[in-house]
């Protein structure tokens, strides 16, 4: 069976949380299916590897209009691919057209990551595309239950969607090598309690609330990922008086991601808005048993954190109450360690990459059947 996977950015470089779910997910597949992604080169160059057992066809781009590569030959090469069923990553205007121009007699599964949010202007334009796609995909997954109801997938095709929670391979964020001796490093650089954030700085991910959050917080605050070290940010802060709480450390690598959320005491989500449907950085922290303070979305993020169990939950934009439930476990060290426990254990029952990727190729084998 060959599955080929289309979305508009792969990983590596792009470090973005879809990215790396398709990048675990083919790797995973790889040993039962020839798992195939197809994606822009971001380059006018065509780039084809293969990485961990998963060929990677890199197709040349010519620029992007409202986040949409522009990408003339991906048909052409989608056609060349010979998929047994094409899996297309939501939203994504070039896969999505060039699978009914090259593929569309080829069966169709969608994951639904995200609405179209940003360029929702061209929404009424771009609805007949959609309803085609909804209308010929065979599955479409959804990561949680709560982002059904939320979608752009018309009533009349739900009873295609099916729920596969991300998962992630627990084992990958122990620390090796002397990362232990970084990670101990850290903790007596910032000489106290450690919150963390990591994420691309994004307008619904809640930065300003948790800067916010920091004025009477009890401790320091990491933020890593791409633009955490803006100028806005650092501006935000400075106005605040909080700037010596925050160590902003823009992307990082994978071994230094380790270090980060093993050092740290509290991981936080503080996104307030549903654009946030699932939250995966939740489950790296709560791999490496540390308790959650996220928002109270009415979307996956939900179906990760469990208040007073694997953490703490709040309003969304409250900075008073985000502050409250941070100071409130940097306060107590043995709640910490119940809620870390409690994490570890609900990511390895519920969010493993092996449930993930059985319950995928459930998926693959209904959708072949029919």
């Amino acid at each position: 069976m060959r599955v080929v996977h289309v979305f508009k950015d792969c990983y590596p470089p792009t470090t973005g949380g879809v990215e790396q779910h398709i990048s675990l997910l083919c790797r995973r597949l790889a040993g039962t299916v020839d798992a195939r992604i197809l994606a822009p080169s971001r380059s006018r160059r065509r780039v084809e590897e293969n990485v961990d057992g998963v060929r990677i066809v890199r197709i040349p781009e010519f620029g992007r209009y409202a986040s949409v590569p522009l990408c003339p030959t991906a048909p052409l090469e989608l056609r060349r691919l010979r998929p047994d069923i094409v899996h297309l990553h939501f939203p994504n205007p070039m896969g999505e057209l060039s699978h009914l121009a090259s593929a569309p007699g080829k069966p169709l599964v969608v994951t639904y990551h995200a609405d179209i949010i940003k360029q929702k202007a061209f929404l009424p334009l771009y609805r007949p595309v959609l309803n085609l796609i909804f209308k010929k995909a065979r599955k479409i997954i959804f990561s949680a239950e709560q982002n059904i109801p939320l979608s752009l997938v018309p009533p009349a095709f739900r009873h295609k969607c099916a729920v596969i929670p991300f998962g992630i391979e627990p084992e990958a964020f122990s620390l090796r090598g002397g990362e232990g001796a970084e990670a101990e490093a850290l903790r007596r650089q910032c000489a106290g309690p450690m919150v963390l954030f990591v994420g691309a700085a994004r307008y619904y991910k809640g930065l300003d609330v948790l800067l916010r959050a920091m004025v009477p917080l009890k401790g320091r605050l990491i933020m890593a990922g791409r633009d955490t070290q803006s100028g806005s940010l650092a501006s935000l802060a400075a106005g605040l008086g909080v700037q010596d709480k925050v160590i902003a450390c823009g992307e990082v690598s994978e071994s230094r991601l380790r270090v980060l959320l093993n050092a740290a005491d509290i991981f936080v989500l503080p996104s307030i808005d549903r654009c946030e449907t699932f939250g995966i950085g939740q489950l790296e922290a709560m791999a490496c048993a540390k308790p959650v303070v996220s928002t109270d979305l009415p979307t996956g993020v939900r179906s990760v954190n469990r208040h007073g169990e694997t953490g703490l939950v709040v309003p969304p934009a409250d900075a008073d109450a985000l502050s409250g439930a941070l100071n409130l476990l940097l306060s107590d060290p043995g709640l910490r360690a119940e809620l870390g426990r409690n994490a570890r254990s609900r990511v390895e029952l519920e969010f493993s990459a092996g449930r993930m990727v059985s319950k995928t190729l459930e998926v693959y084998g209904e959708v072949l059947h029919r």
